[in-house]
């Protein structure tokens, strides 16, 4: 029997840099327009939409990229973890397996290493996470008006962030930047604090808002903020407050707003998970036994599969997973969530759940 070949993460790095287009091509067909536009927004391979996602100019030699929702992944093999849901040995095995010694020798890749920006560190990405979190306000400040407003337009009590635990909390004036680094704006912006399985803080999620407490006039209001290299985003979510008082169950929604929705409507703590993609990638926290997901309904299943997928992976771990989406009738021209249901239907359009 022949046995596997061990593979040395650093020997498939190397062998990639230079060449991580055709791998990704090979791989993802998928990102497909984003690898025929490097540096510019396209659809995003996992939301879909028109330009919530971009692969980075330096793809040739980093294949990274960044999703508005999710954020940054920072090399080839983080962006295969994300779109494909694979741990880091199965993108290391499948980049070894495309690479297979079958692709054209690497191009001479140093003037466009010498152009790239410097990459933050670490410790830089720490001190700016610290600092735009300490120059936050509680929701109850006279400051944090825009961010009532927001709830309220949305048709959410702001109340609802009294048991939280400061998960959420409101900047006045963030700055807003395009993909070409230029400086758009300065805006209010709703903040919420991710933090991975073992409820870590690992960083920022933003909503961009207008000073009436609208979402913000640029093209992507909602953005991660950057991830040390030493967190893991996968898995993690929006702790909005404990979970409830049955202590093996959990509720998870995707976004901030159609967690509160359910707030609302059932008086449960709910816990956002961001996306579909950080959904079905979802870790329960230890004792956890169900996990209720109030997904998203859409034209294109993408809520309703990511839920299927964190169902059957967390059944191998003895986890059960119940999937609660609005009513069929109800789906409209894209999608319906939770959030719409308590605006069109009220209270009276959620199921009845223990408490």
């Amino acid at each position: 029997m022949n046995e596997k070949r061990k593979l040395e993460s650093g020997t498939v790095r190397e062998a990639a840099r230079g060449r991580w287009m055709p791998v990704l091509s090979g791989l993802c067909p998928e990102l497909e327009p984003a690898l025929a536009n490097p540096g510019r927004h396209v659809g995003c391979p996992v939301h879909g939409g028109h330009d919530g996602f971009r692969l980075f100019r330096d793809v040739e030699i980093s294949g990274g990229g960044i999703c508005n929702t999710c954020g940054a992944s920072h090399d080839g093999f983080s962006l295969l973890q994300w779109l494909k849901g694979w741990s880091f040995p199965e993108a290391l095995e499948a980049v070894d397996r495309v690479l297979g010694g079958k692709l054209p020798p690497r191009a001479d890749v140093r003037v466009k290493q010498a152009a790239l920006p410097p990459k933050p560190s670490d410790s830089q990405t720490r001190e700016r996470l610290r600092k735009v979190w300490g120059d936050t306000v509680d929701w109850r400040s006279p400051k944090a008006r825009p961010l009532r407003d927001y709830l309220a337009h949305r048709g959410l009590d702001a109340g609802l962030l009294t048991d939280v635990g400061g998960a959420i909390r409101f900047h006045r004036g963030l700055r807003y930047y395009d993909d070409e680094k230029n400086l758009i704006g300065i805006f209010p912006a709703l903040l919420a604090l991710v933090c991975d399985t073992e409820g870590k803080p690992v960083t920022i999620h933003r909503i961009y808002l207008s000073a009436e407490g609208r979402k913000a006039p640029v093209d992507a209001p909602k953005k991660m903020m950057p991830i040390p290299s030493d967190r893991q985003v996968m898995g993690g979510s929006i702790r909005l407050g404990a979970p409830s008082g049955m202590a093996e169950v959990i509720d998870l929604a995707e976004g901030i707003e159609t967690a509160l929705a359910v707030r609302q409507a059932t008086g449960l703590p709910v816990w956002s998970a961001v996306s579909a993609r950080l959904l079905s990638g979802f870790h329960p926290p230890k004792g956890i036994r169900l996990v209720r997901v109030w997904g998203d309904l859409d034209r294109q299943g993408v809520g309703e599969q990511s839920a299927i997928l964190l169902r059957d992976r967390l059944a191998a771990e003895g986890v059960a997973v119940e999937i609660l989406l609005p009513r069929e009738e109800w789906l409209g021209d894209k999608k319906v969530d939770w959030l719409d249901v308590l605006n069109r239907h009220g209270i009276q359009g959620f199921p009845v759940l223990a408490r």
